[in-house]
Order: structure tokens, then C-alpha cells, then sequence
């Protein structure tokens, strides 16, 4: 028995942001369902991962023009999980559940390449967007690249509400280290303390905020896991320790542009640095497959546990992608942000009509 044929839909590039993302930059479209060749499979978009790094990609000269632009009219790239609803290929069975670079559609015809079945020992499926994704796994690497966490060191984390800092924290606090978080509002800092486990948290909007966070440092920070960098990090980089390292995980402050006439705060961080002994290092969890195995065994040993508790944003509505990335700039969330493309019930139909394939 054949699955059922369906149309989809597809979030395209428009036009180029300038200056600020708006939701007017991208495209909703409609899409047939592919059909499969040889060594193929077609995947049913169950939820799609709205990341701030996409930013760079959707600009008329990322990175600075260090890569070409993305062609008006392409799918917008970024990680899905979602199920195998037809399947050519030797590998992959109709109901496996997977993820992958798919795209933002809710149809994506796949060889394999890059594709990862979703391990049931890490929750839902859609864990695999957050905590067990890329947003976990850049946490997780961020931390070997600091040559791990030693016990009673203490981790700066800005963004620290956010997916990765969220699980950077629950990581390093269960290593037996301190984790300070740094994010925008007391109800953040709170999530941070009572669901996260870190020891403190710091509100960057208090009127105060050096001061207590220079409480919440009495020693100064060993290692600042910086997820936001910009003006934050010239004002962070005085309080750590003496040979410290700033670790360099994302810079969202920076992803829609630098404000116009906006401070040079690079003579203060070097400052800093050398004063102190410090290093600054960056990182990328590009091509470290080999720490995979680790990764989800120790975050498996978390689940299992109820040693980790992060929240998950859910937005229903493939035509909501738009909005959802504008609005990761615009009103942060706790968590990991997630777009639902395939309802609840399609998602069981879906399940019903692989089984009785495979009874067949």
C-alpha cells in the first residue's frame, strides 16, 4: 500500500534582509510531494528548527562575502526531524524517524547524506532539534574545546536561556562545576536557577547588572561560554579570572549587523586579554562526529535521570517560520524554538499507515 499523495508547502528567500530580518524577506510556497528514485527517501516534516545562525546565511554577503549568496527563491536550509514516509533506499524504512538539514518544507526528498535516526533514549522526537541537536551537541563540544569542566570551576554563560545555554548549563552543573547564566529578564534567571541548575543568574537589563554579577564572580570567571558576544562581552571580559578563556560559541548580537555608529569595544576586550593572561577561542561543532557517541551517552544518562529540563518554544504553522526567526531577534524566548509542521494527528495517521505497510 502506497502512502497517501499530498501537497506540501516550502518557506523560500525572497529578497535580501537589509539591516533588520522581516518576516516580508521570505516566501511561503506551495510544494509537491517528490517522489523517490533509486537510493532515495522522502521525508513528512514533523517540526522544523528556527536557529539564529540562519541570519548569516540568508544575507547578500554572508560571513562578510567569505561565502556566495543564496539564490532568490531557495529553500530556506535549517535542521528537521520528521518521518520517512516513502522510502528507495536500502538503509531508511518507511517510519523511521529522522534528522537532517532538510530544509524548511514539509516535504524533503533525501539520499542520506547527513541524516541521523532519532534516539528514542533522548526523549521526543523534537528533542532532536533541541537538546539532542545541534543546539546540545555545540553546548557539549563548546566544553571538550574548554578541556572539559573541572570540579568547582566556575562557567560565565551568556544567553544562557537560550538552547544552547540551557543545556550548557544542566551539562556543566552536572560535571560538578558552577554555572552563573546571563540572560534578559528576572523570569529567565529564574528558569535558570529552579529548572536549569545554575548556581546563579543575572538579569542584563537590571539597572545594576556588573554589580551583581560581579557578586555572583567573587573569584572571577574561569571560562566565559559567550553565546551572544557584542558590547555584553567588553563588559563581561574585566571579571574573569587570570587565565581565563573566553570561548567563543555564537555571536547573535552581531548576525543582523553592527549598530550604526556603534562603539569599538575591541580596544577593551584586548585590554582585558592581556592584562589577565586570557585566551579567546572559538569553536564549531562542524566535523567533531567523533564526540557524538559521548555526547548522547552522557545526555542519555541525563534524561534518564531527570537531570535535564529545558524548555521547548512550539509554534504550529509551517507559514509561521518567518515570523518565528524575526522573532528570535526581536522577543527572546526560554528554550529552544520550534515550528510544528505536521499536526499531532497526521503525525499519528502517519504512524497507523507505516504499521499496516509493514503488516503487509
Amino acid at each position: 500500500m502506497a502512502p497517501t499523495a499530498s501537497n506540501g508547502q516550502r518557506v523560500a528567500l525572497h529578497r535580501y534582509p537589509d539591516g533588520q530580518m522581516r518576516p516580508s524577506d521570505f516566501v511561503v510556497e506551495d510544494q509537491p510531494r517528490p517522489a523517490p528514485d533509486a537510493g532515495h527517501f522522502v521525508m513528512r516534516t514533523m517540526f522544523v528548527s528556527v536557529d539564529p545562525m540562519l541570519r548569516l546565511f540568508v544575507d547578500r554577503a554572508p560571513f562578510g562575502g567569505a561565502m556566495p549568496a543564496m539564490p532568490l527563491g531557495t529553500t530556506i536550509p535549517g535542521a528537521a526531524v520528521g518521518e520517512i514516509v516513502e522510502s528507495r533506499h536500502p538503509d531508511f524504512a518507511v517510519g523511521d524517524l529522522v534528522e537532517g538539514r532538510f530544509g524548511w518544507q514539509s516535504f524533503a526528498l533525501s539520499d542520506g547524506g547527513g541524516v541521523v535516526r532519532v534516539d528514542p533514549r533522548l526523549g521526543p522526537p523534537e528533542n532532536a532539534l533541541g537538546i539532542a541537536g545541534l543546539p546540545g551537541f555545540t553546548a557539549y563540544v563548546g566544553l571538550e574545546a574548554a578541556g572539559g569542566v573541572k570540579p568547582g570551576e566556575t562557567f560565565l554563560v551568556s544567553g544562557a536561556a537560550g538552547a544552547v545555554g540551557s543545556v550548557a548549563g544542566a551539562l556543566i552543573r552536572a560535571r560538578g562545576g558552577r554555572a552563573v547564566g546571563i540572560a534578559g529578564g528576572e523570569d529567565k534567571c529564574r528558569y535558570l536557577v529552579d529548572r536549569i541548575g545554575y548556581a546563579a543568574a543575572v538579569d542584563r537589563h537590571a539597572p545594576d547588572f556588573l554589580e551583581r554579577l560581579r557578586a555572583a564572580l567573587p573569584t572571577g570567571a574561569n571560562v566565559y561560554f559567550d553565546n551572544v558576544g557584542g558590547p555584553l562581552l567588553a563588559s563581561v571580559v574585566p571579571l574573569m579570572a587570570r587565565g581565563g578563556l573566553v570561548l567563543i560559541s555564537g555571536l547573535m548580537a552581531q548576525y543582523q549587523g553592527d549598530a550604526p555608529g556603534g562603539r569599538d569595544n575591541l580596544p577593551t576586550v584586548l585590554r582585558a586579554v592581556m592584562m589577565n593572561g586570557m585566551r579567546i577561542q572559538g569553536f564549531t561543532q562542524a566535523g567533531r562526529s567523533d564526540l557524538r557517541p559521548g555526547f548522547e551517552a552522557e545526555l542519555a544518562a541525563l534524561v534518564a535521570s531527570g537531570g535535564i529540563d529545558t524548555d521547548l518554544h512550539i509554534i504550529d504553522g509551517i507559514e509561521r517560520l518567518p515570523e518565528a526567526m524575526c522573532g528570535l531577534f526581536e522577543n527572546s524566548t526560554t528554550g529552544k524554538v520550534l515550528v510544528r509542521v505536521t499536526p499531532a494527528d497526521r503525525q499519528q495517521d502517519s504512524a497507523q499507515l507505516a504499521l499496516v505497510e509493514e503488516k503487509q
